[in-house]
């Protein structure tokens, strides 16, 4: 027989084999067949997608999505033969677990055998995070929602799109196979304005100093936030396992308040950091900054009879001698600015604030952001029903009484002094998906040249005026001394109810052509001068150091 025929044999024998299988399947068995059919479901199942990842500008990450593989072995019956390849492929241990009942993780290749074998492989996503500025981070909850921070501002951009699946489940609830799938669409990447090192020092310098506070650094010319740290601080992490809700009403609930994001969510008295914004005040209302006043440690309040009715002390015990506003500025005469309050008035000092916005929020493109009080007759009465009095003016003067702005706020402030008349809107995320956010300028005035040169050389003397025999040095000159960039800037002392007052510092270098403002606040860490100053002198030597690299 030749070799043609053999193969017609065999192609008539297999046709032969499918029909009688035909004839089997659709005439003999089919009331079988049709039963097993007719018990089948379709169910459409969510596909979630992966998240966008948060990273920085130089490609570190610190937020990304990882799928974890779980086998489940429960209530199958495992051959001999499959048992020993599971300890080849999962190792002993944990085939020992899984022949028990347990679920046990695995890696992607280990999941995609044990699939072969029959045994249920389930895939989950979990968040991860490097803890690194958290509160700019932020986190999701347990539906994969962002719930804080960079996570929550950019949710719709960074959580993507859903897919899914028509599959087909038997009886018992088995999945049989997938129809028809449309997959899900991941969600962009984010990259943030923060510097790595510049970020890391700032957290491990405020857990050092071990009292809670802030540090703020950005660029004025952009509105790019270098740095933002806050501590109290938390691990992201904590909310990416099970019972997400214990663990956040638990941290939530911690007296230390470790999810306060204190540099936009934080209100604080401002002391003596806000005087640049009333001798501003005061220049633009034509005042005299070479009329000067004799410091002599104490201010005597006296009503329109001339009768004293109280006294305000200067920090300086023994006073500051002859004071006119630069010098005001420079050792931080108390006096001085209790007249100068008294001269703008209550109404001006309010509309210069309003002017720079002082009373709104900065819209930095964060969650959770307060707006800070400003007060006036209108807002005590409104608030406690009574009328303002000068007494209210002169502690206003000095940033006491009921003024509470955030650090944020303190920001566009002297960033505000920097940019000699423009505020940029403050911001944390430099680019989504492929497409950089462009810089926002939300605040210009036009100020005469002469106003910027004198009070920016006054705040340059804060930090540079060594003083003599007859002259205090500046508040911040021995924290800045030796320092090789220029440095304008104001410290602050805010009493407090309780224990030390909060230290402040606000500045910005160089001074001829500013390229990085700063905030550091320590709540109760004492005379601005002695903590916040310091501080703020270590991150902008790390930050002129980092930049020579």
């Amino acid at each position: 027989m030749k070799v043609s025929q053999i193969l017609i044999l065999i192609m008539i024998a297999s046709f032969s084999l499918l029909l009688i299988k035909a004839y089997k399947l659709q005439v003999m068995e089919h009331d079988v067949h049709s039963s097993f059919i007719e018990s089948l479901e379709s169910r459409i199942k969510d596909i979630p997608p992966l998240r966008g990842r948060i990273k920085l500008d130089d490609g570190t990450i610190l937020a990304w999505d990882e799928i974890l593989y779980t086998a489940d072995a429960w209530g199958m019956s495992i051959p001999e033969k499959i048992k020993k390849k599971l300890e080849r492929i999962v190792g002993r241990e944990k085939a020992m677990k899984l022949l028990l009942g347990e679920k046990i993780l695995v890696s992607k290749g280990e999941a995609e055998l044990l699939k072969s074998f029959g045994i249920k492989v389930s895939e989950k996503i979990v968040r991860r995070y490097e803890n690194l500025a958290p509160h700019v981070i932020g986190y999701i909850g347990s539906e994969r929602e962002g719930i804080s921070g960079v996570e929550k501002a950019y949710d719709e951009v960074l959580k993507g799109q859903k897919g899914s699946e028509l599959v087909v489940i038997d009886p018992s609830g088995k999945e049989l196979g997938k129809v028809v799938e449309v997959p899900p669409i991941p969600g962009k990447d984010v990259v943030l304005t923060l510097k790595k090192k510049l970020q890391e020092f700032a957290e491990k310098v405020l857990k050092e100093a071990g009292k809670a506070g802030v540090i703020i650094v950005s660029n004025p010319k952009t509105g790019e936030i270098y740095t933002l740290a806050s501590f109290p601080s938390f691990d992201p992490n904590t909310f990416t396992g099970e019972m997400f809700y214990r663990k956040w009403l638990r941290m939530k609930n911690d007296p230390k308040a470790p999810l306060l994001n204190r540099a936009i969510s934080a209100l604080y008295p401002p002391g003596s950091s806000i005087k640049p914004l009333y001798a501003l005040a005061f220049l633009l209302d034509n005042g005299d900054p070479n009329e000067g006043i004799v410091c002599k440690g104490r201010f005597a309040y006296k009503n329109k009879e001339g009768r004293t009715v109280a006294i305000y002390k200067d920090w300086k015990i023994s006073g500051h001698g002859f004071v006119d506003l630069r010098k005001a500025l420079r050792v931080s005469c108390n006096v001085y600015f209790y007249q100068l309050g008294l001269k703008l008035g209550i109404e001006k000092m309010k509309k210069m604030a309003s002017l720079l916005r002082l009373d709104d929020k900065t819209g930095i493109d964060l969650p959770g952001e307060v707006r800070g009080i400003f007060p006036s007759p209108s807002w005590k009465m409104e608030k406690y029903g009574e009328p303002w009095y000068p007494g209210d003016t002169i502690l206003l003067s000095i940033g006491q009484g009921y003024i509470l702005l955030t650090p944020m706020e303190m920001l566009n402030l002297i960033s505000f002094i920097a940019n000699r008349g423009k505020v940029f809107k403050p911001h944390v995320v430099k680019k989504v998906g492929k497409e950089y956010i462009k810089p926002k300028v939300i605040l210009s005035m036009d100020i005469k040249k002469d106003v910027w040169d004198y009070l920016i050389k006054a705040l340059k003397d804060v930090t540079s005026f060594p003083g003599n025999e007859n002259e205090d040095p500046g508040t911040a000159y021995k924290a800045f001394k030796d320092f090789n960039h220029p440095v304008a800037g104001k410290t602050g002392t805010a009493e407090t109810s309780q224990g030390k007052p909060h230290s402040w510092f606000i500045g910005f270098s160089p001074v001829e052509n500013p390229e990085v403002a700063i905030v550091v606040l320590i709540e109760k860490g004492g005379y601005g001068s002695e903590m916040a100053a310091p501080i703020a002198r270590q991150v902008l030597d790390l930050y002129f150091k980092l930049k020579s690299h």
